[in-house]
């Protein structure tokens, strides 16, 4: 079966961004970038010949020298939504921090953080209904979002712990790493589950009409970094970009309640699928609380 990589075997950091069978359409793809984008061109030949253009942004820098104006952002949010985004953020400082301790390098940023973008992921979060359905809502909108330039995902299981805990101090997340060795962390086995189904439903929401041409030139298959493979069969990819992002959008918050569900019964704490969620002006207050 056709095997195309989403991130160029070579260098991780380069992705899928254009694909075609003309090599006039790859070179005119390719003059028309911004000076700060790299590219690399892989040829593939499966049902027929063609050409993927990976590229990827230049000028990395630590994430924690990137430098914004904090207090300016602030100033155009509404009180509560402020309140949850400065906490947000200090969640986002310490997991970074946490894993340059682990690897012992920093992490690098290929883009900004949007600070200015998170009041909207709390905008568009339902806050009604049982806790789980709340806290899957809220980590769901903002790895869509993808305010943040790296471990998106792992500040939404944060941000589902904190959110919990709010309701019962006593919640804690399962383990959801495991110690490989004294220098290496990874993800446990049924987390991985849901992060590696996240990260394809929002691939192939940003990319399905790409996907579509692979398909048709014989790809079947695409695999993204850490052997995360997608089967292009089981993806409805024949759509309009404007429905895939609301279909898989749809699905990608499903998928995140489900996390949340069986989070809290390996914790021990099934009552919280009962428990009414807190409002965000609740969740708000509650934040102001602790300070």
């Amino acid at each position: 079966m056709g095997h195309v990589y989403y991130h160029h075997p070579g260098d991780k950091q380069f992705s899928l961004d254009f694909v075609h069978p003309d090599p006039g359409e790859i070179v005119s793809q390719i003059v028309g970038y911004d000076d700060d984008v790299a590219v690399k061109v892989q040829e593939y030949d499966i049902d027929e010949e063609f050409y993927v253009v990976y590229t990827s942004r230049v000028g990395g820098e630590p994430v924690r020298e990137i430098d914004f104006n904090l207090n300016e952002s602030l100033a155009k949010m509404s009180e509560d939504n402020s309140t949850i985004v400065v906490r947000l953020l200090e969640i986002y400082r310490a997991l970074i921090a946490q894993n340059e301790k682990e690897e012992g390098v920093p992490v690098e940023a290929y883009k900004k953080i949007d600070v200015d973008a998170l009041p909207d992921v709390l905008d568009r979060t339902s806050w009604e209904g049982p806790a789980t359905a709340v806290a899957g809502r809220l980590a769901s909108n903002l790895i869509l979002k993808h305010a943040l330039p790296n471990a998106n995902h792992r500040t939404a299981v944060a941000l589902i712990q904190f959110y919990l805990r709010r309701l019962n101090p006593n919640f804690s997340m399962p383990e959801t790493s495991i110690e490989v060795d004294p220098e290496t962390y990874d993800w446990r086995e049924w987390v991985n589950e849901y992060i590696n189904e996240s990260k394809r439903l929002l691939t192939v929401r940003r990319k399905n009409v790409l996907f579509k041409h692979l398909y048709r030139f014989g790809a079947r298959t695409l695999e993204r970094k850490h052997a995360v493979e997608i089967d292009l069969t089981a993806y409805e990819l024949d759509m309009y970009p404007s429905e895939a992002k609301i279909v898989y959008a749809e699905q990608h918050e499903d998928l995140w309640i489900e996390f949340v569900e069986e989070a809290v019964e390996r914790a021990g704490y099934p009552e919280l699928k009962e428990t009414p969620g807190l409002s965000k002006a609740e969740f708000a207050e509650k934040i102001r609380n602790l300070d």
